[in-house]
């Protein structure tokens, strides 16, 4: 009997262990898209996706493959991504077995200088927040994500 519970005990803690590998290596990932984000490497902010990943982006539009994110990313970087620094915060990973995990990131875009948006200036200091969710699959020796949804979050409503 004490043989089988210290097993059970040894397995739990195994697993357990497992589980907290598995959040490190997907919010090393995550940390290192906020580098990339706030050195404009939209590049290598891409390359965290799969090839055939999906990204919702906040306004609703659909960016499929790795190749159509970096497209993407890269297009709107001048505009949109360079007078800004980001933040994420991994708020929680839930790992669903060996190969998928999912994961939820807050994101805190601010504004370091007067940017144009169609039909609107952002103002320097302009704080915006969404949250993340991002569905992670290992390959081969990697996470990468196939699947994000981007949501803005509506501050009205937050206070």
């Amino acid at each position: 009997m004490k043989t089988l519970l210290l097993f059970l005990l040894m397995m739990f803690s195994v697993t357990k262990i497992s589980a907290q590998n598995k959040t490190d290596e997907i919010s090393k990932i995550i940390n290192q898209q906020e580098t990339d984000w706030n050195k404009n490497d939209m590049k290598s902010f891409s390359n965290a996706f799969s090839d055939d990943g999906i990204l919702i982006n906040f306004l609703g539009l659909v960016w499929k493959g790795k190749k159509m994110i970096n497209e993407q990313f890269s297009y709107i970087n001048d505009c949109c991504i360079k007078p800004t620094s980001v933040k994420f915060e991994v708020t929680g990973v839930k790992v669903i077995d060996d190969k998928t995990a999912i994961a939820y990131i807050n994101e805190t875009l601010t504004a370091k200088e007067d940017y144009q948006v169609p039909g609107a200036t952002v103002k320097k200091g302009s704080i915006d927040k969404k949250i993340v969710t991002a569905v992670f699959q290992k390959e081969s020796k990697s996470w990468k994500i196939v699947s994000m949804q981007v949501t803005q979050v509506n501050q009205m409503m937050t206070k």
